[in-house]
């Protein structure tokens, strides 16, 4: 083999080299943007969900609080204090309110809920060992117990925190496994 074919050999596996190298780059510089983002909308949904879940129990109050309501007015049909004609008015005004509030708060439920998938699944998604390495895992999971146990978070809180946990430490173990030599 002569000397021109090896340095043609080596322009060539440097020019795909180099390729290979940038095309890498464009892909790391994306994943961090996608990590930053994925991240960012994680912190904006924790503060927002709960937002979301005050606005759908008052929704629920506003239900709760008509349905009382067709209580008193058949209460006062009974007792005379209203005729039938206003009774079937009313209670017909009151049920049809409950419908649209409870058909409304049940979309909302649901959409949000499906939000509240697609961010949990971006947000794992995003999980990086750089960003697990600074979390003691074992710790957070004690600590999300301890508050519990002392009352200082709520079933659904603590629910959704050990979900989150787990999550952290499935990705931790697979990221371990697929860890590449940089």
């Amino acid at each position: 083999m002569s000397v021109d074919v090896a340095y043609l050999a080596i322009g060539e596996l440097e020019k795909a080299l180099s390729q290979y190298e940038d095309k890498l780059k464009g892909i790391e510089d994306t994943w961090r943007a996608f990590v930053e983002a994925s991240q960012a909308l994680k912190g904006a949904w924790d503060g927002d969900s709960a937002r979301v879940r005050i606005r759908l129990d008052q929704i629920q109050g506003v239900v709760d609080e008509l349905n009382r309501e067709l209580e008193v007015l058949a209460a006062k049909r009974e007792l005379g204090l209203i005729s039938e004609e206003d009774y079937q008015r009313l209670s017909e005004d009151a049920k049809k309110k409950i419908a649209e509030l409870e058909e409304k708060a049940k979309a909302l439920r649901d959409k949000a809920m499906q939000i509240e998938a697609r961010v949990k699944y971006v947000w794992a998604r995003s999980l990086t060992k750089e960003r697990l390495s600074k979390i003691d895992l074992v710790a957070l999971e004690k600590r999300v117990e301890d508050m519990y146990s002392s009352g200082k978070i709520d079933q659904a809180t603590y629910a959704k925190m050990k979900t989150e946990v787990a999550i952290m430490k499935a990705v931790w173990d697979m990221l371990n496994v697929v860890e590449p030599s940089v």
